[in-house]
């Protein structure tokens, strides 16, 4: 038994069952009740999904080229998992439905030991479950691309998720932003999306020591200078290593984007920043600006001003080389030499 339980470490539960399986009853026995085995799964059909009795991680990958679906499980051997993973296309939601299946192995009682969690929609249960507590060795939590369901927290303030580490949640209010930070106070990655604006801290009273990495998409009438809004926002963050940010220039102010005066945020309240993925679609006025100074000039005015482009009004501005992936009308990527 010490031989194969050794043996087995090396091997995916593909393997060992196209291996081993079968070829008598006692080795099928010993495998069939194997502990911590990691299953990643694109079909309903797996024949290890019956032949497997447990699994301590497991990755479900949908596409459009296969017919499962999530309701064509068979979740009984996903029992008391450490890490589910939901894998979709892009605006692919009928593959989890129906989601109540989701939440019945997902239940506290059921996954007491869930560590890490990323699933495309989570229900107003499951949320529930999740920001109070009840998957108490949760130490990573992606909720990625949920656009059809809004996710309130406001209900959940008094709770406390000291050992949540990371946090992916989409589709917020923005107030949501601050009850996040309050509720789990040692997340050292969030990722946040609002689609709304981003309202004032008004009870983070201190600095946010532990996040590392921060990314807030889809910000509405963000001011950069206006009450110093943009400083104000990264001086609760001065640990950062990565920010990334997608944001629309507020429009009513009608403020000047002034980039040197960006590039002096950045090195006063974020000195340890490496990795910067800045993309802002900026108002009329600033238009004629970014025309006349070159990107050149932009690239000189901080270390991680390396990669820029722009197309009519978006302006993208990086620490790496976006240029392959992304399409602009004048691009620009400072030589390695400098």
């Amino acid at each position: 038994m010490e031989i194969f339980v050794e043996i087995y470490q090396y091997l995916s539960v593909h393997d060992l069952y196209f291996s081993f399986s079968h070829l008598n009853s006692r080795l099928n026995s010993i495998f069939k009740s194997l502990p911590n085995l990691n299953l990643i799964a694109t079909s309903h059909l797996d024949p290890v999904l019956s032949f497997f009795k447990s699994f301590s991680t497991v990755q479900l990958h949908f596409d459009c080229s296969r017919s499962s679906t999530l309701s064509q499980f068979n979740l009984s051997n996903f029992i008391g998992i450490q890490s589910f993973t939901i894998d979709l296309p892009v605006d692919s939601h009928d593959y989890i439905q129906p989601v109540k299946q989701l939440e019945e192995f997902l239940h506290p009682d059921l996954s007491p030991h869930l560590r890490f969690l990323r699933i495309p929609y989570c229900s107003k249960r499951l949320v529930h479950w999740i920001f109070t507590g009840a998957f108490p060795q949760l130490k990573a939590c992606h909720l990625y691309h949920d656009r059809y369901s809004r996710i309130i927290l406001s209900s959940l303030t008094n709770h406390r998720l000291p050992y949540l580490r990371q946090l992916t949640i989409h589709n917020c209010d923005g107030d949501d932003l601050e009850t996040m930070l309050l509720m789990c106070p040692n997340l050292n990655y969030l990722e946040f999306s609002l689609d709304s604006v981003l309202p004032p801290f008004d009870h983070l009273n201190s600095p946010y020591l532990s996040l590392k990495r921060l990314r807030l998409f889809r910000i509405r009438s963000f001011l950069f200078h206006h009450n110093d809004q943009f400083d104000s926002l990264l001086s609760y963050f001065p640990n950062l290593i990565h920010f990334d940010l997608i944001a629309d220039q507020c429009s009513v102010q009608d403020e000047r984007l002034d980039l040197y005066k960006v590039a002096q945020y950045f090195n006063h309240r974020v000195p340890h920043l490496k990795v910067l993925n800045l993309r802002v679609y900026v108002t009329n006025r600033n238009r004629p600006s970014l025309v006349r100074h070159t990107f050149t000039q932009i690239s000189q005015l901080h270390s991680l001003f390396k990669c820029l482009g722009r197309t009519g009004g978006f302006v993208h501005i990086a620490s790496f080389d976006f240029t392959k992936t992304c399409f602009y009308d004048h691009k620009f990527v400072r030589p390695a030499s400098e």
